[in-house]
């Protein structure tokens, strides 16, 4: 058996921060059919158990309970991030598989052999002042052993000795119970770094420490330029204050990142090697919850294209994009972001009613009938939606959604399509993906002309008093 190719799974892996000494256990997150709409229900599910000395798995089990949070500390999202083999036999068609021990030995090879490299970077100063002195990079390797390895980032305007700590990786040592070749991830706490013009400021209660000398680089006070190509839609997304037309900088810079983790093996003289991304975001702080829109709907449309096939509608996949609708509507302050007056309130936050104006001069005025944004009549219509959808009788649903190019559509009918009250990273109103909508329209379609809606529609939602 020939060992042809590496691969590295998964090829994407999103950790999230956290400041616990122990990452988060693996759960599942269920839909009870009786509640549809209600919040997903968390279940226990079996997590690698890491020894912290070795580095080696000891376990494969479900914790009895599932804890977020260990001594006030929010526990990371520490991805793993498995080698694969692609192997080749006479009289067989190639075999993707996990690379193991035994697989290494069969090339007289050991866990010893693999190579690990990983590059991750902070570059979000960069991306708006455009100095290359303000890249945030780390580096680690080739490394081969078995012990931690942090990824403390370092940048040409910081202090002296100064590093940005980004976590840590470890190639877990595998076992013969554990046999396969293996890195983790672990991002960084989770904290809030700072710029100054002196070695030793005074503290700032938001700050961790003070990376950034200010004396060197621009970002501590920088202003966006209006006329430059780098500014982004919306501008002026870092913490700062007002000064006149300008939002200046306070030189805050976070610990997340993203990068590369590369594995090389070589056999019989042929170096073999392959590629995963990694990256770290904000803890989930609904995990019983899901957006509307996530990064794994814009792959699937990047892979698959913006059309659904005929084999891939389906009524439980429409149902899955309005209870993520839902979902990302009960985390909102729906009556602010509508643009409502509240305790008295007018533009009392940063809204898409406020956006529109300051964007474009459109009339400030709410998106939608001011009544219509509570929580019992958002829950209402959800609820009628998805009823709808079972039943074969919501075609109109598929009529209220907006259209990737309709993001800039301003009229009272464009702006209360569906996503609403949401902006996408363009700063313009949100829209599903193109592949999302596809398949909504495709399923209220079915609906229309067969006699008893899609398949499997005899189930009713829940009565909006079910919910909870």
């Amino acid at each position: 058996m020939a060992i042809k190719e590496l691969r590295i799974l998964p090829p994407l892996a999103i950790g999230r921060l956290g400041a616990a000494a122990r990452p988060m256990d693996n759960y599942e997150a269920l839909v009870d059919p009786q509640r549809p709409l209600a919040p997903r229900q968390l279940r226990p599910a079996p997590t690698f158990e890491v020894d912290p000395d070795s580095g080696a798995i000891t376990s494969y089990e479900a914790p009895p309970e599932l804890l977020f949070t260990e001594n006030g500390d929010v526990r990371p999202v520490a991805p793993f991030l498995e080698v694969w083999a692609l192997t080749s036999e006479p009289g067989r068609e190639d075999v993707l598989e996990p690379l193991t021990l035994d697989l290494l030995a069969r090339h007289g090879l050991g866990p010893e052999d693999v190579r690990w490299s990983v590059h991750v970077g902070n570059h979000k100063i960069h991306r708006r002042t455009g100095d290359e002195n303000d890249r945030i990079d780390a580096q680690v390797g080739p490394f081969h052993d078995h012990a931690v390895h942090p990824l403390n980032g370092t940048c040409p305007n910081f202090w002296e000795g100064r590093e940005l700590p980004l976590g840590h990786v470890r190639y877990l040592r595998p076992t013969p119970g554990f046999p396969g070749i293996r890195l983790r991830f672990t991002p960084a706490a989770g904290r809030v770094y700072g710029s100054s013009t002196e070695e030793q400021p005074k503290p700032d209660p938001n700050v961790t420490a003070f990376l950034y000398d200010a004396n060197r680089g621009g970002w501590l006070g920088y202003h966006d330029d209006r006329n430059s190509p780098r500014v982004t839609n919306p501008s002026q997304i870092y913490a700062g204050f007002a000064q006149g037309l300008d939002w200046i900088s306070k030189g805050y810079l976070d610990d997340e990142c993203d990068g590369l983790v590369r594995a090389e093996l070589t056999i019989d003289g042929t170096l073999l090697s392959a590629y995963g991304r990694i990256g770290a975001g904000p803890p989930a702080y609904a995990p019983d919850s899901f957006p509307v829109r996530a990064v794994a709907d814009e792959l699937e449309q990047a892979m698959f294209g913006p059309t659904v096939t005929a084999d891939e509608v389906s009524l439980e996949a429409a149902e899955e994009v309005v209870r993520r609708a839902f979902d990302t509507v009960r985390l909102m302050n729906t009556a602010v972001l509508n643009g409502n007056t509240v305790n008295g309130q007018v533009r009392g936050a940063s809204t898409m009613v406020a956006q529109d104006t300051n964007d474009t001069g459109r009339l400030y005025e709410p998106i939608m009938a001011p009544s219509l944004v509570d929580r019992t009549a958002l829950l209402n219509l959800h609820h009628q939606v998805l009823a709808g959808l079972r039943s074969g009788t919501a075609p109109w649903f598929a009529d209220v959604l907006r259209d990737f190019d309709d993001v800039g559509d301003l009229s009272d009918k464009g702006r209360r399509k569906m996503p609403a009250l949401m902006r996408g990273a363009d700063g313009r109103s949100l829209a599903l993906t193109r592949r999302q909508v596809d398949l909504i329209r495709k399923v209220a379609q079915r609906a229309i002309f067969t006699d008893n809606g899609p398949a499997g529609a005899a189930t009713s939602a829940a009565t909006p008093e079910e919910q909870g």
